[in-house]
């Protein structure tokens, strides 16, 4: 779903001149709850939160393929930025992070460590006693540690 949805959207929030930096699916209430991330060469404030919410409400409603319920929330990935996908882990290799993840991995669902290395497949993170290699779909939530 996510890569749909992302696909409908992109065009938009790019000609408007912005990144889509992520998307997040989650659940609220009875409702599928959104977050959308994005991002520009000059920051983002509450203004460009409001436009590109605007306009892509716009375009989730009247979309034939997506017609669920939902929340939509537009956010800057922040200083702490979001990291969800491949491309974002890879450019910032040798950053620290912080993960949530929901599945043990080494008897662990909290890791924090230096992204050591990325693949296809999973991401690699080190603290100071093990490596941890972890599939992308067990990460709950990755977010820089400034």
């Amino acid at each position: 779903m996510r890569n749909e949805i992302t696909d409908i959207i992109k065009p938009t929030i790019v000609s408007m001149g912005y990144e889509l930096w992520g998307l997040s699916i989650g659940q609220q209430n009875n409702s599928l709850k959104f977050t959308l991330y994005i991002d520009s060469e000059n920051g983002i404030n509450i203004d460009d939160c409001v436009k590109v919410s605007n306009q892509v409400s716009h375009i989730l409603d009247i979309d034939d393929k997506f017609n669920a319920e939902y929340i939509l929330e537009v956010s800057s990935p922040g200083f702490d930025r979001v990291l969800i996908t491949q491309d974002h882990f890879e450019k910032f290799i040798n950053e620290k992070v912080k993960m949530k993840l929901k599945w043990l991995v080494k008897n662990r669902k909290n890791i924090k460590g230096l992204i050591t290395s990325v693949t296809s497949e999973h991401v690699v993170i080190s603290d100071d006693k093990d490596n941890y290699e972890i599939k992308y779909d067990s990460i709950d939530s990755a977010r820089l540690k400034i």
